[in-house]
């Protein structure tokens, strides 16, 4: 079972998270010739990472991946039997991705397109809103006791929020939601979550030093 990507990104790291998780972590690796070449394209037509190859099986798409590691591998549930707390999971790994990382994207490009920062910011603030308002603010992860597929979903996207902070305002965003900020300073000091933000952080600079030579 190999996983085909970069820890830099959130999609690559949140199947990653999940096999740690469940301590059983996926073996991850670069794909020789890139994600558009022909060999990746014919496993993997939208050209995108995360890929996971499991024997005969070349699956796309990072929270399928989540999910499938989550039911193939040994380790506690990522996604809790209770019905209604399945969905609250679920509705907050939905929000990361409907709200919280196109406002991520419109961030990245604010370097080329500096104009459409605040609507970006102004985004990025609505969907932590969002998350504020679902979360159960006394739990210590995102929902429940322990790491969950929410935390694996949210952790690397949270990351840039600080990484981007400086330019831009993001950590008052986070700051601006007091359950959002404690769950935040709670995921970065765990275990996993200080490991994904480190190997992040390493992913980052090490992009940002062949951008600067290139």
């Amino acid at each position: 079972m190999i996983l085909y990507g970069g820890k830099l990104s959130p999609f690559v790291m949140r199947p990653l998270l999940v096999s740690r998780a469940k301590g059983a972590e996926v073996a991850l690796a670069a794909f020789e010739g890139g994600i558009k070449s022909e060999a990746y394209l014919a496993l993997c037509p939208t050209g995108k990472m995360p890929l996971l190859v499991d024997g005969d099986l070349a699956l796309p798409e990072s929270q399928v991946i989540a999910d499938y590691l989550d039911q193939v591998l040994p380790g506690p549930a990522m996604v809790p039997a209770d019905p209604r707390t399945a969905a609250l999971v679920r509705l907050l790994v939905r929000l990361v991705d409907v709200y919280m990382v196109p406002s991520l994207g419109g961030l990245f490009r604010g370097r080329e397109h500096p104009a459409g920062v605040p609507d970006a910011l102004k985004a990025m603030g609505e969907a932590l809103g969002y998350i504020e308002h679902y979360r159960r603010a006394d739990d210590p992860f995102a929902v429940g006791e322990r790491f969950g597929m929410a935390d694996a979903a949210m952790i690397p996207v949270f990351f840039f929020l600080d990484a981007l902070d400086g330019p831009m305002p993001t950590r008052a965003l986070v700051a601006a939601r007091p359950g959002v900020a404690g769950w935040w300073e709670r995921a970065k000091a765990s275990p996993l979550g200080a490991q994904a933000i480190a190997e992040q952080a390493e992913g980052l600079k090490a992009m940002m030093a062949a951008r600067a030579q290139g």
